[in-house]
């Protein structure tokens, strides 16, 4: 769960990078409310904030019913 929502996060963010710029988690925060035993697994990533340096998303784990399984907060920092 902390891998895919990782891999979540960098694609919220990815449109709000400059060319040649990258980044890297700083903190990552996660709420396990459910197991994820089998099925479908889908993230939900929202940027809430892309300052100039520090980017804060969230984003909801759901498993194949839609049913919340896991939400998390990340921060990533802009690397030149």
């Amino acid at each position: 769960i902390a891998s895919l929502v990782d891999t979540a996060a960098a694609f919220a963010i990815i449109t709000s990078l400059e060319k040649d710029q990258t980044t890297t988690t700083v903190d990552l925060t996660i709420h396990y409310l459910r197991p994820l035993l089998r099925g479908r697994v889908t993230a939900q990533a929202r940027v809430l904030r892309a300052g100039r340096r520090i980017m804060a998303i969230e984003v909801d784990v759901l498993d194949e019913t839609q049913a919340l399984a896991a939400t998390a907060l990340t921060s990533f920092i802009r690397l030149n």
